[in-house]
Parts: structure tokens; C-alpha cells; sequence
């Protein structure tokens, strides 16, 4: 094995691991909301999510941007300017916070009632997304950490944060909602805990001697050059999170259209087996973002076009194990989160089934986004995750119903997936290439 590759596989493979801990945050939330409240609870909490991610995309916006150019000034032997880029990026986790906090918390009814919440599901997803709303700043700091430490070369540190925190998620999920009786607002409850506990440990190795990244005052004063970098770095990630979102409260609605509470209730089945898959990617695209940015602040261009290509490989090969794992489990995964009969577990098995194939080209979309954001190339990483969220899913999910119905709904994820890849094919092929 090359020495490449195995630095490809330090980063990636705890990263990937740490993904898919993250992604099963989602997952097991899903599976005790629908065992303790069935379909109108898992219904319920699924209008609340295209809200809370929003929230955590600004966490995600402002960690991702800063662990880049952490990375790359850690390849260019700028140790100062690496210290200039964290303490800002902790400055506009704070702002971010005390901003969408205030924003958001007084305003949840109606905002939930634009997401879809009827009289039937306001009463828990109210409660639900009060609890995670309030937690706010938890879940932006807990991503900052994960991000700078794994960009700062420990993903082993960043992936047992991650791993900590869902250990603590699981316990607490089944402590609050069975034992004490809270339901989906007891996993609330939990995720928000669970998500302080990585944060304290996050802190505590900012504290230790195995980083130069101290917390300061500087962090209570911003520096505008700084911030406008990390924010502009961000945004390809942000808008990943936005695609998600987009996503989300797409399906959310079409679904309510075509097919009522069970059709939402449905899609919160097939959209937790989504996140997994997603979050699974997003591990490879984010174990290749480090070595891509390093080669890229060190000048080492051909090594940064080979991590790239050993991420394309890879993240096309778990497409197509995902794909063939949900063909294989569609009629079992709906009766892990409580449909066990009826017609909400009869559309979740038809949803896994059609949607499944988005997977093929999602990790190789991916990897290219955090890619070309790695290697300073905003435009055609905004291209790629922008134009899934305001161009391809939104012509696929508003026409493809209207001559399949509810199927069309599932057929949306893996025909736009299908577009963003023909984009993709030209940016490689289609325009002219740097030597």
C-alpha cells in the first residue's frame, strides 16, 4: 500500500466512522419516536427538521470554513494565521448562536405551521423543536469541534467525540422517552444533552497540549477579513446543508399532498435511512477535505488530485453496497421505527425501493463539493450543492408526481441525483483542465 493511501485512509476511515455515528443520531432518534409514538409522532417530528437543520447549517457553515483554512494554513507553515482563523471561527459560533436563538425561539408556531404542522401535529413538534431550538448553540459548537479538530490532524480525537456523544444519545433516548415517559420530546432532550457532552470534551482538548488552537480573547473580537474568508469557505457546505434541508421540507410537503400522515410518516422512515447514507458520504468527503486542502496550501498538486480520485472510488463503491442493502432490508427497516402494518409501512417499503438508487452518484457529488471547496474552487463546489437545491430537486420533486403521484415523490432523489452527475461529468470533461 502506497504511503498515499495509507494517509487517505487515517483520515478517511474515522471520519466515515464518526459520519456514521452522526447519522445515526437521526436514526435513533427515528427508532424511539416511532416506537413510542408510532406515525403521528414520527410525522410530527419530521415537520420539525427542515427548521433545527437549518439552524445547525450555520454550525456547519462556520466549522467547515474554519477547519478548512485551518488545514491550509497548517500545510503552508502559517501558524499564526492558523491561530487568527480559529479564534474567529469560535467568534461566529457565539454570534450565530445568541442570532438564530433569538430569531427562532418566539416565532416556532407559525413557523411551523409554513413547514406543514397542522392542528394534529403541533402539539409535539411545538414541544420537540422548543427543546432543540434552545439548544442551539450546543449543536453549533459541537460541530465547530468535530470540524477544526479533524482539519487540525486528529480524526481519531474528532471521530471519538462523535462516538461519545451518541453512546450518551442512545442511553438517554431510552432513559427519557420510555422510563420518565417524555416521548419525542424526551429524545429532544437527549440529543441536546448528548450534544453538550461532546462539547465539554471538545473543550477540553483545546485545552490540551495536543493543539496550538487556544481559546482567547480574541474570540469576542471580530476581525473582518477573517471572518468574510471563513463564512465564503463555508458556504459550499452550508449550501450542502441547505440541499438536505431542501430536501426535506420538499418531500415533507409533497408527501403531505399526495398521501396525508401516512405518506409523512412514510417519508420519515425513508428520509432516516437517507440521512444515514448521506452522513455516511459526507465521512468520505470530509476525510478527503483535509488532505486535499494541506497538498492544496502546500502546493502539492498531483497528491491533491490523487486523494480526490481515491474518494471518487470509494464513495461510487458504497453507493452501490447502500443501494443493494436497501433493496435487500425494504421490507424490514419500517418496522424498526414502528410501522409494522398498514398503509404508511406499505409506502416506506415502496419509498426505500425507488429512491434507493440516488445513492450511486450522492458520494461522488459529495466528495466533489467538499473537493473543489478544499482546493479554493467556490464555484463549482456552489454549483454542484446550490443547484441541487434550487434547481434540480425542486424540477424533479414538483413534476414528476404529477404523472407518478406518490411515486414520483421517491423517484425525485435519484433523477436529480442523475442531473447534478451530468453536471459533475462536465466539469471534468467538459470544460479546460489546469496541467
Amino acid at each position: 500500500m502506497s504511503n498515499d493511501l495509507k494517509l487517505f485512509w487515517k483520515y478517511v476511515a474515522p471520519s466515515v466512522f464518526a459520519a456514521v455515528i452522526g447519522g445515526s443520531f437521526v436514526i435513533v432518534d427515528t427508532i424511539f419516536i416511532g416506537l413510542a409514538g408510532g406515525k403521528k409522532a414520527l410525522a410530527a417530528t419530521a415537520v420539525t427538521w427542515p427548521l433545527i437543520m437549518l439552524l445547525q447549517a450555520f454550525g456547519f457553515l462556520v466549522g467547515s470554513g474554519g477547519a478548512v483554512l485551518v488545514a491550509q494554513s497548517r500545510g503552508a507553515q502559517n501558524h499564526e494565521k492558523e491561530k487568527i482563523f480559529f479564534s474567529q471561527t469560535v467568534f461566529l459560533v457565539l454570534a450565530w448562536s445568541i442570532l438564530l436563538t433569538g430569531a427562532t425561539f418566539p416565532f416556532l408556531r407559525p413557523l411551523l405551521a409554513a413547514l406543514g404542522a397542522g392542528d394534529e401535529l403541533m402539539p409535539i413538534s411545538l414541544r420537540y423543536s422548543q427543546v432543540l431550538t434552545g439548544g442551539v448553540f450546543l449543536s453549533i459548537f459541537m460541530s465547530m469541534c468535530l470540524e477544526v479538530t479533524r482539519n487540525d490532524g486528529h480524526p481519531l480525537i474528532s471521530m471519538m467525540l462523535m462516538v461519545t456523544g451518541l453512546l450518551c444519545n442512545i442511553l438517554l433516548d431510552w432513559v427519557f422517552v420510555f422510563p420518565l415517559g417524555f416521548g419525542a420530546v424526551g429524545a429532544a432532550i437527549a440529543t441536546v444533552i448528548s450534544q453538550g457532552i461532546a462539547c465539554v470534551l471538545g473543550v477540553f482538548y483545546f485545552l490540551s497540549p495536543l493543539t496550538r488552537l487556544r481559546f482567547s480573547g480574541k474570540i469576542f473580537r471580530p476581525v473582518l477579513e477573517p471572518v468574510i474568508s471563513i463564512t465564503v469557505t463555508g458556504l459550499p457546505i452550508f449550501g450542502n446543508m441547505l440541499s438536505i434541508i431542501a430536501m426535506l421540507y420538499m418531500h415533507n410537503l409533497q408527501s403531505l399532498r399526495y398521501a396525508g400522515v401516512d405518506g409523512l410518516a412514510a417519508y420519515t422512515v425513508v428520509s432516516a435511512l437517507e440521512a444515514l447514507g448521506s452522513m455516511l458520504m459526507t465521512g468520505i468527503a470530509g476525510g478527503v477535505q483535509p488532505l486535499s486542502a494541506s497538498m492544496f496550501g502546500a502546493g502539492k498538486y498531483r497528491r491533491q488530485n490523487r486523494f480526490g480520485n481515491y474518494g471518487y472510488i470509494m464513495a461510487f463503491g458504497t453507493g452501490v453496497i447502500i443501494m443493494l442493502f436497501s433493496f435487500a432490508m425494504h421490507r424490514i427497516i419500517p418496522g424498526w421505527m414502528g410501522l409494522t402494518s398498514g398503509d404508511a409501512r406499505l409506502l416506506a417499503m415502496q419509498g426505500i425501493m425507488l429512491s434507493a438508487p440516488a445513492f450511486l452518484f450522492l458520494g461522488v457529488i459529495r466528495v466533489a463539493a467538499y473537493y473543489y471547496q478544499s482546493t479554493g474552487n467556490i464555484i463549482k463546489s456552489s454549483w454542484l450543492i446550490y443547484g441541487d437545491s434550487f434547481l434540480a430537486l425542486p424540477l424533479c420533486i414538483f413534476t414528476l408526481p404529477l404523472w407518478f403521484g406518490m411515486n414520483g415523490v421517491w423517484l425525485a432523489m435519484p433523477v436529480s441525483r442523475l442531473l447534478l452527475m451530468g453536471l459533475l461529468l462536465y466539469f471534468w470533461f467538459g470544460t479546460g483542465r489546469k496541467k
